[in-house]
């Protein structure tokens, strides 16, 4: 006890943690001789302090080496990975996924689930009956062998300390600290196995980064932790001061990444897509640049071959897959006040109109409704008129609808003059 003390001082007094002190940390909080409340004060004193780069990339080789990491060299070829920080209507990993592979890459992710107002990847793809998240290691090489993706549940046995310090994290106010969270990320992107990494960093009002300049710092950081490992990281910033594309839902996102596939779909979801698909494949052994690899996604969506790709995934991980056959449920609609012109759609209350409806989680331990959610009518920059659709919300009852219909009517502005339009992709870094 008395070491884990002299560590909390330590760092209470602005002193740096090195490698010694960050591993006895992370391997007492794992095999349980450091306590919570102890483990609490030094997360504090790390958000109170700072993390400096050396200590961010320290945490992350003790969190790698808390656990298991997976071996991906039966695969025989490089396997790329995507991390998408949070937002509202991303449904992007569905579509990028099956994208990827149908243009010769091979894309493996080990994902998570929905929390609070953002949705999560394996909640929407356990949206299609009978899709198996959890595939045991040898089949999951197996799948990525066969048709070059698969995204699964995360491992247990990989970085087992971040599930303890995170819990602990979200119930103490010691999230909000750029090299935990590189921490967090990279020691899990690592301990997965998978040769390079893109970071789709969400930048905005419905996203957990609320302006560029952190999000760059953050990107920083994760680039380093990837460097100390020997792993590509590129980075993109993507905008989420509204929804991404016009569905939040777990159903619904997935029946929107469909159509993108077919080649339809948002444009803004496209766009994203696309970028990232190119900077994927030139991180893979297809022999392109991220020019040719965006060239080749967008002939694979036009074409059909990204569409065969994800029903072709969808049967070997277990999934059956019929576009437009889900429970629908009772609808309620939202509409504009007066006419005008879309001036705003607030991510985040679009995400906590879509959480109340059912379609997400306040706790882990919450069930959802597959099926529940909102489809956005108008976007910004649209002229409406006054009582024109804005949205519908869709719930399982009445109250349920009701009350997200009343945080919903508060994403909307309405202005008397058409606001410009922002790009998507914000930048690189």
């Amino acid at each position: 006890m008395d070491v884990v003390n002299d560590i909390i001082a330590w760092k209470r007094d602005g002193h740096e943690l090195d490698a010694a002190r960050l591993d006895a940390f992370v391997r007492g909080v794992v095999d349980g001789s450091v306590p919570s409340y102890q483990a609490s004060a030094l997360l504090m004193a790390m958000v109170l302090r700072g993390l400096s780069d050396a200590e961010t990339v320290g945490l992350a080789r003790a969190m790698v080496a808390s656990g298991k990491t997976l071996d991906l060299s039966a695969v025989r070829r490089p396997v790329v990975d995507k991390h998408s920080s949070g937002g509202v209507g991303d449904k992007v990993t569905l579509a990028l996924a099956p994208l990827v592979a149908s243009c010769g890459g091979v894309f493996g992710k080990m994902s998570g689930r929905g929390l609070g107002h953002t949705g999560g990847t394996l909640d929407k793809l356990e949206s299609i009956p009978g899709f198996r998240v959890q595939l045991p290691q040898g089949e999951f090489l197996r799948q990525l062998e066969r048709i070059g993706v698969a995204v699964v549940s995360q491992s247990e046995r990989l970085v087992p300390a971040d599930r303890v310090l995170y819990a602990l994290r979200d119930v103490t106010a010691t999230v909000e600290e750029d090299g935990l969270i590189a921490a967090s990320i990279m020691s899990k992107k690592v301990a997965s196995g998978t040769s390079a990494l893109v970071l789709d960093v969400k930048v905005g009002r419905g996203a957990f980064l609320k302006d560029l300049d952190h999000a760059r710092d953050l990107a920083r950081r994760c680039r380093l932790v990837g460097d100390a490992f020997g792993r590509p990281v590129s980075c993109v910033f993507t905008a989420m001061d509204a929804p991404l594309g016009r569905a939040i839902g777990n159903r619904l996102e997935v029946e929107e990444a469909w159509d993108v596939l077919r080649g339809a779909g948002p444009g803004d979801v496209r766009e994203v897509v696309l970028t990232l698909a190119g900077m994927l494949l030139a991180l893979s052994d297809a022999g392109v640049d991220e020019g040719e690899g965006r060239r080749r996604a967008a002939a694979a969506l036009a074409d059909g071959r990204a569409a065969e790709h994800f029903e072709r995934w969808c049967y070997v991980q277990g999934g059956t897959w019929k576009p437009g056959e889900y429970h629908r449920l009772a609808g309620r609609e939202v509409r504009a006040p007066r006419a005008g012109f879309v001036g705003a759609v607030d991510a985040l209350a679009v995400g906590q109109a879509a959480q109340l409806a059912g379609a997400g989680r306040r706790t882990v331990d919450d069930t959802i409704d597959a099926a529940a959610g909102v489809v956005l009518a108008r976007v910004v920059g649209d002229g409406v008129g006054g009582g024109d659709l804005l949205a519908t919300v869709y719930a399982r009852d009445g109250g349920r609808r009701e009350r997200a219909a009343a945080v919903l009517e508060t994403a909307f502005t309405v202005a008397e003059v058409s606001p410009e339009r922002s790009p998507v992709v914000l930048g690189r870094g």
